[in-house]
């Protein structure tokens, strides 16, 4: 009987640490990869000092176009968006952004525009693309901020990596897979970090009847990429995004604000209600470069 179970033990173990070298292969193959925005950022983006740079969730990433700003305004920018984040998520890639000694004059963050008045805050769904970067004090900081099951998995990544290997398989093995024969593959953004949503044959309208939403912008998290910018002599613009049938009214002056929320007024330019297509973003991004353009003025 004692040596049926030390061969369990013996197995168990073996099993363990194997598992656990195969996690910490699969964090380091996607640490060298493009695949994900945090190591894209840093293994193909060389450019260390920018004018602009934009955060945000899925409207971010989809609306506001830094090649098309960066040519008519004459100004560098990135989007470092990721779909499916909040505020908080952005924070974490902002201090990702200035770990790796880069530099911006101004953070656009461009979140949901139900981002700005979030009270809780939460795990959000994409932040596990962080996971490679778990050793990082600032990382698993902010892992260890959130009390839910999946955040602790992740947290503990950082001295057992199986634990967010293996609760976010799919979303972290695979892709590690993938990376080891294109390690340049960008998971849904092209090489300046954005992406584009289709235009739909969709019935042509003009919008009307618009409900107002008033913003008061309390989210903490905000306040905290506040804080980190003034600390880095960054000036934060909160950007809201075009969307189909709200406009936003913001009620505060404690952030400068660009509102594009009510700017495009047909259907055409929309692939939903809150993200613009192809068309949309060019129109948006057009109008962002030239309001862009009065912040450097001086």
């Amino acid at each position: 009987m004692s040596i049926f179970l030390k061969k369990i033990g013996i197995l168990i173990i073996s099993t363990f640490v194997i598992a656990n070298l195969l996690s910490y292969i699969s964090l380091w193959t996607l640490r060298q990869s493009s695949f994900y925005k945090p190591s894209f950022l840093v293994n193909a983006v060389s450019e260390t000092n920018f004018d602009y740079i934009v955060l945000g969730a899925s409207t971010g990433l989809t609306t506001l176009d830094t090649q098309v700003i960066d040519s008519l305004s004459g100004k560098k920018g990135i989007n470092l968006a990721i779909d499916d984040t909040s505020i908080s998520s952005q924070y974490l890639m902002l201090e990702h952004f200035l770990a790796l000694g880069k530099t911006t004059k101004i953070c656009v963050i461009a979140p949901s525009f139900t981002s700005f008045d979030t009270q809780i805050q939460s795990l959000n769904a994409n932040d596990y693309r962080f996971l490679p970067y778990v050793d990082r004090s600032y990382v698993s900081d902010y892992f260890q901020s959130f009390s839910s099951v999946n955040a602790k998995l992740l947290s503990g990544s950082k001295y057992f990596p199986m634990l967010g290997v293996s609760y976010y398989n799919s979303e972290v093995f695979y892709p590690s897979l993938l990376s080891v024969f294109q390690p340049n593959r960008h998971n849904r953004f092209d090489t300046n970090g954005n992406y584009t949503y289709p235009v739909q044959d969709l019935m042509s309208g003009h919008i009307k009847n618009r409900q107002s939403i008033k913003l008061n912008f309390k989210n903490g998290a905000l306040k905290k990429i506040q804080e980190l910018c003034d600390r880095n002599n960054i000036e934060l613009i909160c950007y809201i995004s075009p969307i189909k049938n709200i406009e936003i009214v913001s009620n505060t002056s404690d952030y400068e604000i660009i509102n594009h929320s009510d700017v495009l007024i047909k259907t055409d330019y929309f692939f939903d209600n809150v993200h613009v297509n192809s068309l949309g973003r060019q129109v948006i991004s057009e109008r962002f470069a030239n309001d862009l353009s009065s912040y450097f003025k001086d």
